[in-house]
């Protein structure tokens, strides 16, 4: 019981519950409307719904890809029909080979949503369709282009969905998830070594699963203000724009977060590189994590600036004039205090950037 209250949680969210009343009503619509098709077509309503319903995406723009897609797959497939019907009537031989040929065409990837309904929609007219082919290859194409149309009518007129809000949830989510781990890499380094918590050490697959979610929501957020009559505002567009950059500087930062933990990590329990990080340069490097976990805690807050990178800059500089007095005999390439400084100063170019121009431009 307490799994399935989860999963609920996790998945009927305003926005499946509006896609699904959208859905249910655009299938009860195309229904009614099927039935009053003329001519030959009459005899086929049931493929109204079933076209309203595949062309029912939580975007407009998905929606109308996802409905012209299927009715090009479709009639790809009714073709592929008719040609077997031209050199006679239908058997087992010619039915399998229609069929596998279908399954070929639907290897192109731009057909997308409709790369399924092209061996579907051969099979279909040629064993239900039968001697009435024609008439059937002809209703079954009026009623799911009529299903996809009156989906796409629906998808538009009833709250056409703008997501925004939920890509830059992610892209907060993004950002403390890179917060923790500098914050967390930092704790360790003024621990006693091996560190008690070493969970941070083994958090890539975190950090890249941040990245991704990011980049869908950023991407269906994007998808959703196209051709959509809500995002008129200039603002609403300059919002997107906006999330794409802080998409991108938070993709760019991830990487560089990443080469600081396996550095770290290499150090603190051996790697493949053999790599030491001296004594007087723990707390250099510790100060610089710390330091940029707090820019990116400001940015989080909106607060983040121009007078913002002074600690950063600060940290940065003794982090460097540490390295420089070390060991000046030691291979540069190879210290790992030097290849952190090198991570830090991109992420601080990375923000400087994003305050600069927030979109990317």
């Amino acid at each position: 019981m307490a799994s399935l209250k989860v999963w609920v949680k996790s998945t009927v969210t305003g926005q499946r519950m509006l896609l699904a009343a959208k859905t249910a009503l655009a299938v009860g619509v195309a229904w009614f409307l099927g039935t009053h098709v003329p001519g030959a077509a009459d005899k086929y309503p049931y493929y109204a719904p079933l076209g309203a319903l595949v062309s029912m995406y939580p975007t407009f723009m998905g929606s109308v890809r996802a409905g012209f897609q299927t009715l090009i797959g479709l009639s790809l497939g009714i073709v592929l029909a008719a040609a077997v019907l031209i050199l006679g009537s239908p058997n087992i031989l010619t039915i399998s080979l229609a069929v596998g040929a279908g399954v070929l065409l639907a290897g192109q990837p731009r057909l997308g949503a409709g790369r399924e309904y092209v061996p579907v929609a051969t099979l279909l007219v040629l064993i239900l369709g039968g001697r009435n082919a024609d008439a059937f290859s002809a209703g079954y194409a009026i009623q799911m282009g009529l299903g996809v149309m009156v989906g796409l009518v629906i998808n538009v007129i009833i709250f056409p969905p703008l997501t925004l809000d939920a890509a830059r949830l992610r892209i907060s989510r993004g950002r403390k998830v890179l917060i923790n781990q500098l914050e967390d890499m930092a704790k360790a380094l003024s621990e006693h070594w091996p560190p008690e918590h070493e969970d941070w050490a083994s958090r890539h697959q975190v950090l890249e699963s941040s990245v991704s979610e990011i980049r869908g929501a950023v991407h269906g957020a994007s998808e959703s203000h196209k051709a959509n009559p809500r995002a008129y505002r200039r603002s609403r567009h300059r919002r997107v724009r906006e999330s794409i950059g802080d998409m991108k500087v938070v993709e760019n930062i991830t990487v560089y977060v990443r080469d600081v933990t396996e550095v770290l990590a290499g150090v603190i329990w051996s790697g493949p590189l053999d790599v030491h990080l001296k004594t007087e340069l723990v707390e250099p490097v510790g100060n610089c994590l710390t330091s940029v976990a707090g820019l990116l805690q400001e940015w989080e807050d909106g607060r983040l600036g121009e007078g913002s990178f002074d600690d950063a800059n600060d940290a940065l500089r003794n982090l460097t004039a540490a390295l420089v007095t070390a060991d000046r005999n030691q291979a540069f390439t190879l210290n790992p205090g030097a290849s952190v400084a090198l991570d830090v100063q991109r992420i601080l170019v990375a923000l400087r950037r994003r305050v600069q121009n927030p979109t990317g431009s």
